[in-house]
């Protein structure tokens, strides 16, 4: 159990920014800092290779995940066009039936989220974001796309923070899951797709202007 729970908290700390991109995991240090023996360290730092948010370099160890701009415009030019692609979906072929339980389930997650963002509890600013764009997404109930969006998600972890230290963009956020839910019970496709592609387009940005801040 005590692996699963240090695989969550490295996630979220790489999320958190207390791991920038390119940083070193030492095993010696997370062992001292998070109380934790070197077993679930190894575990967790080979499971968030796996979903690429670390990578391991030859003679180096295990790095934070760091992405060039052309990574990034590689990375989110296919989660614009897949994310964009299920709300589509959502809205052109399955809006028709009952959605009153997802309006409500958005509702409830947003409402979550603003009471999180008040108490600047980021563990639940990513839990409730995440969960709010996952049930939108999910209505196209295409599990083939679905994976392949999470996957995409998972990858884009590590520049989170990025986007999220900022409290203009989070009250930016939530008004505009305001007007997605909006824009899905009116089966709006053109407004929602331009909520979607604005909002990666904010986050790859968000990263893009840290890059530049390194030069």
């Amino acid at each position: 159990m005590r692996t699963n729970n240090f695989f969550e908290e490295l996630k979220l700390a790489i999320m958190r920014g207390v791991f920038k991109p390119r940083e070193r995991l030492v095993e010696r240090e997370l062992a001292e800092q998070f109380a934790v023996s070197r077993t679930p360290i190894r575990e967790a730092i080979r499971k968030l290779e796996s979903i690429g948010m670390v990578r391991i370099v030859p003679n180096q160890g295990a790095k934070v995940a760091d992405f060039s701009p052309k990574d990034i415009d590689a990375l989110f030019q296919m989660r614009i066009y897949l994310e964009k692609f299920a709300v589509k979906l959502a809205c052109s072929d399955h809006c028709h039936g009952d959605i009153k339980p997802e309006i409500k389930a958005l509702r409830d997650l947003n409402a979550q989220l603003i009471k999180a963002v008040a108490s600047d509890d980021f563990a639940k600013i990513v839990e409730f974001d995440q969960k709010f764009h996952l049930v939108i997404l999910g209505l196209s109930k295409n599990p083939y796309l679905m994976r392949a969006i999470e996957e995409l998600r998972l990858r884009s972890y590590p520049i989170s923070y990025y986007l999220w230290k900022s409290k203009k963009n989070l009250r930016t956020s939530l008004a505009e899951h305001k007007r997605m839910i909006k824009s899905l019970e009116r089966k709006d496709i053109a407004e929602l797709t331009a909520i979607v592609e604005k909002q990666l387009n904010n986050a790859k940005n968000s990263y893009l202007e840290y890059l530049n801040q390194q030069v």
